[in-house]
């Protein structure tokens, strides 16, 4: 068996464009190490911004060498690996819309539960409700085409999965009761929640607290604001 790649994902202070790649991770019990953007650069990323590839992270470094950017690049390179990634061709496609209808829900939601405060917090949450119902609906008629198991296409979790449970997971921080009328999709968190590995990550991660009043993450035992600045 081929040793694993070493492993750096650089990203910001935000519960957003890592957690499906952590949870992978995590599940396919592959190691890696989690760098703050201004620890890895040794500078604010201000300045380094504008020198990084598509001006953004996440970023997954390989071996010290290889710098792969965008999120959904990450998670499908790294799906092999963690061995959520169907053989079949045909599979694997749809398992790729899958996931990129829960990265569809990227833009709406991260900036409302990990920045957004107050009165603007209430309208842009009130603004997205219909949208997250109509998707969760679709998730829910896809599990119900899947009769074999709980997850997206079965008894097997693929890459799709964890993106489909981060981003419910973070609109449930918006709604406790949006699950309410979608017991496939209830049922498939609570699978996630129990693969191995993935629930010591989910107790283990910093903790999002404040969502609306002042968002925040705690960050070995320390409350630091959300953002993409250094404390």
């Amino acid at each position: 068996m081929a040793s694993l790649p070493h492993l750096r994902l650089v990203y910001f202070k935000m519960r957003a464009l890592t957690e499906t790649t952590q949870m992978m991770l995590h599940y396919g019990a592959v190691p890696y190490s989690y760098e703050m953007a201004w620890d890895y650069y040794g500078k604010p990323w201000s300045e380094i911004k504008p020198t990084v590839a598509y001006k953004q992270l996440p970023l997954l470094v390989v071996d010290n060498e290889t710098e792969i950017t965008q999120s959904g690049a990450i998670v499908r390179f790294l799906a092999p690996l963690t061995g959520t990634m169907p053989d079949d061709r045909l599979l694997a496609a749809k398992v790729d819309a899958a996931f990129e209808a829960s990265q569809a829900m990227f833009r709406p939601l991260n900036p409302i539960v990990n920045f957004a405060v107050g009165d603007d917090f209430m309208k842009r949450r009130d603004g997205l409700m219909d949208g997250l119902l109509s998707q969760l609906d679709d998730f829910e008629r896809l599990l119900n085409r899947t009769p074999d198991g709980d997850f997206m296409f079965g008894a097997k979790p693929f890459y799709c999965d964890f993106g489909v449970y981060h981003h419910i997971s973070l609109a449930l921080m918006l709604d406790q009761d949006l699950l309410a009328n979608f017991p496939a999709v209830r049922r498939m968190m609570l699978a996630v929640e129990g693969l191995n590995g993935v629930k010591a990550y989910l107790d283990s991660r910093p903790e999002l607290i404040g969502v609306g009043i002042q968002p925040q993450m705690i960050i070995n035992g320390a409350s630091v604001p959300t953002g993409v600045i250094a404390d």
